[in-house]
């Protein structure tokens, strides 16, 4: 079986490790976006949860909003991978962040399209400028020590 998927490593940022890619070359329905850092809060909280909830909220709305200005289909699905339990003050926790964006049956764009990689790499800019860093009480770091 030959393997069908493809991923482009992207270096956006000094703190976050990025990358989009598809998991179907041939058919092109769908790209994904990732973005993994570790997270440091800043201050103890008995409810993490809170937090991690209003970070998916604020990336999924962040997401919705730049996908009207692109070719890709105005729905995607965001998984934010961060775990609350054990979270502490000066400890890191592990983050990863995917976003899956649908194309559009008549647009099927190569992976390494200028069109494709100028859009994935501006909706990456927009959600670790605009969601992730300016959150208060977090300090993300690109490895775990």
């Amino acid at each position: 079986m030959i393997k069908q998927g493809r991923e482009v490593k992207t270096d956006i940022s000094d703190v976050f490790r990025t990358s989009y890619g598809t998991v179907d070359i041939s058919t092109m329905k769908s790209v994904y976006l990732n973005l993994s850092s570790w997270v440091e809060p800043l201050y103890d909280n008995d409810n993490w949860e809170r937090a991690i909830t209003k970070f998916k909220y604020n990336i999924d709305n962040l997401i919705h909003r730049e996908l009207r200005e692109t070719r890709l289909k105005k729905k995607a699905i965001v998984d934010l991978d961060l775990r609350g339990s054990g979270m502490r003050k000066g400890k890191r926790s592990f983050m990863r962040c995917e976003v899956t964006m649908f194309t559009e049956n008549k647009n099927k764009p190569d992976i390494k399209s200028k069109e494709l990689t100028t859009s994935l790499n501006h909706i990456t800019n927009m959600v670790i400028n605009e969601t992730l860093i300016p959150t208060k009480g977090f300090k993300f770091h690109r490895t775990k020590k």
